[in-house]
């Protein structure tokens, strides 16, 4: 499955939000801090992600590393694998499709329980 990464200049955190909500989506704000890498796993939801502050990485299901910075935007549909990389220190602006009180628990998901029809 792919993904959409675009740089830009930075945006704030209020302008991010207000991209959010113009697209119909639901938003949240918060510190994303890992001292590890995560393992692979995937969402339930559409998600579009502004990195507000900070630096860090991700990796894709292929181990295609990406670095991330200040005005880097990742917009992905569910079912995407990926995983935060060690040193990651982030702040981070995500809009869903689904609001948070609808996704069920964990909110990362195992591969091996990805639907097939979210795995094309």
């Amino acid at each position: 499955m792919d993904y959409e990464f675009t740089t830009s200049a930075p945006i704030a955190e209020h302008d991010a939000l207000e991209q959010v909500a113009a697209m119909g989506f639901h938003g949240l704000a918060f510190d994303d801090v890992h001292d590890e890498d995560e393992t692979l796993h995937w969402h339930e939801f559409d998600a579009v992600t502004w990195v507000i502050s900070g630096t860090g990485a991700f990796a894709d299901e292929h181990g295609n590393v990406t670095r991330i910075e200040p005005g880097c935007r990742v917009r992905a549909s569910a079912g995407w694998l990926h995983r935060s990389l060690a040193g990651t220190q982030t702040r981070l602006v995500v809009g869903t499709n689904l609001p948070g009180n609808v996704w069920t628990r964990p909110i990362n998901k195992d591969p091996a329980e990805r639907p097939a029809a979210l795995s094309t």
